[in-house]
């Protein structure tokens, strides 16, 4: 067996099959025998986040095996045989591949990272989210072992409550602090990182010295490390601010793609990739980190434009559908229509949804309710899928890990299985995340969602420049794509006040992968 990751609840996986002395030799050791007891048939007991390659001899078969939501890489090449890795770099020798043309267009169109098995390269199969593949006598077959929508289905009549809920995120919590090194905690003072603290603070004891790092920009305009560290002070946690500047892009930029193997999102995961470079170097292994509250309880705007349409259309609830107007400063009309739009390009647009680009997409078909179908979106197609792989590389980049408590299956499908009440109570987005920091924090906790603010824009028009024009410089000569996308390089520095640099940050991106394309 190879395996990558960690198994959350061993200790009690130990126990169920009458080893329990195991435990004491961790995970791996846990894995190997409880694989050997029942095999693939029982992997939906494993809570965690993992990659399996496990051999049977008696069979002949290698099974790969990938977490529920995909937290960790799991790619394969087959080639007289087949070849399996945690990252695409280690499988490129085995065959000269080159990068998708298809998926490199996409990626330029829509602004869409490949998602599901696909990745950039042609013939390198990604082992999809929730399934495993085995290989016997030169055949692949594919199983999918955990199916989040049939979950989701068969919670539609359950009573839900938001004690539960809170209860499955103290589980959760206490599962994923078992370590032998010290853990830390990335906060950045939005509702999902503030419940989590103060959640993680519940379960250890208020007097226990807890550290937390937040992501902070030598940019005034940008910066919100401030508001962090007010709440730090007012429950007494130590908080490091690890600034990024300017200057320090290029070259973390350089040393980032040699790990990512597939374009990645720009500034924000720059400045990620620095600070899990602090954290080792403070002596911090391990951490935890609040990704996955606002695709459970519709965190973003056009989540609560889908619900608005919910709203709309049913007929049910007009005093919370007024509350959602009114909180939101929406009417009616625009957010219906901003819905319809949405479902008519089949959710494919620009990373944040402003921009909804030029594609041949197909419209979504409805699941449950429009709500639900775009938080399924963003958790299996979209926002979590590539906000995991941008994590995963810039922590393991250090030698880091990182533990997301608000994506265990089981919280992350009571969370979305609520109703349209109980995610926007009193008007707010996710509610139960709000309760659960109302109840905890000294001070008046109100904060609306914030989207991850960087000054990319900012630097692209100024101190960048130079390099934006010389990477996309580099791109263009290589005659690697088709000319009429670098028109998006004169068109941003011929608007006096662009908003969206993402479509710079795509050439700038690519022009580190010219020896692929």
């Amino acid at each position: 067996m190879a395996y990558n990751g960690e198994i959350y609840n061993y200790k009690e996986l130990a126990k169920q099959i009458g080893q329990p002395e195991l435990a004491e030799h961790g995970d791996t050791r846990v894995l190997v025998e409880f694989l050997a007891y029942y095999g693939l048939d029982k992997i939906d007991l494993l809570n965690g986040m993992f990659t399996i390659a496990a051999y049977f001899e008696d069979s002949r078969d290698l099974y790969l095996v990938r977490d529920r939501f995909g937290i960790k890489p799991l790619y394969y090449l087959k080639h007289k045989g087949i070849y399996f890795a945690s990252e695409i770099k280690s499988l490129r020798p085995v065959k000269n591949v080159s990068v998708s043309r298809d998926r490199l267009i996409d990626y330029l169109e829509t602004a869409s990272y490949p998602s599901g098995v696909d990745t950039m390269y042609e013939d390198i199969v990604q082992v999809d989210a929730g399934t495993w593949v085995k290989y016997g006598n030169g055949a692949l077959e594919t199983c999918r072992w955990y199916d989040f929508r049939a979950q989701i289905r068969a919670m539609q009549d359950e009573r839900l409550s938001v004690d539960h809920y809170e209860d499955l995120v103290e589980d959760s919590i206490k599962l994923r602090l078992r370590s032998d090194v010290p853990i830390s905690l990335h906060y950045s003072a939005g509702t999902d990182s503030t419940a989590l603290l103060l959640k993680v603070k519940e379960s250890w004891g208020w007097d226990f010295p807890l550290t937390t790092f937040t992501m902070a920009f030598d940019d005034i305009d940008a910066d919100e490390s401030a508001l962090a560290q007010s709440y730090c002070d007012q429950i007494d946690v130590q908080n490091y601010r690890v600034h990024l500047n300017s200057k320090e892009v290029p070259e973390l930029a350089e040393d980032l793609h040699g790990y990512t193997d597939e374009p990645y999102g720009g500034l924000p995961t720059i400045a990620y990739y620095k600070m899990n470079k602090v954290e080792r170097e403070q002596g911090f292994i391990v951490s935890i980190e609040g990704q996955g509250g606002d695709e459970a309880f519709g965190g973003y705007l056009y989540h609560v434009y889908m619900a608005i349409l919910d709203l709309h259309e049913s007929g049910r609830d007009p005093k919370l559908l007024e509350l959602m107007l009114k909180m939101h400063g929406l009417e009616s009309s625009v957010a219906i229509q901003a819905a319809k739009k949405l479902i008519e390009a089949g959710f494919q647009s620009h990373t944040d949804m402003t921009d909804l680009r030029d594609s041949n997409a197909r419209p979504a078909e409805k699941f449950i309710d429009w709500l639900r179908t775009i938080q399924l979106y963003d958790i299996l197609q979209n926002k979590i899928p590539r906000t995991l792989r941008f994590n995963d590389r810039a922590s393991m980049a250090n030698g880091r890990e990182v533990r997301f408590p608000l994506l265990d299956h089981r919280v992350l499908e009571y969370a979305v299985a609520f109703g349209h009440r109980e995610k926007f109570q009193h008007g707010h987005t996710k509610a139960p995340l709000r309760e659960i920091i109302r109840r905890h924090l000294p001070c008046d906790y109100s904060a609306p969602k914030r989207s991850v603010v960087t000054p990319q824009t900012r630097w692209f028009q100024g101190e960048l420049k130079p390099w934006v024009l010389e990477r996309t410089e580099v791109l263009r000569k290589s005659g690697s794509i088709p000319a009429v996308y670098f028109n998006k390089v004169d068109e941003f520095y011929a608007d006096p006040a662009p908003t969206n640099s993402f479509a710079l940050w795509q050439l700038v991106n690519l022009s580190y992968f010219t020896e692929f394309l």
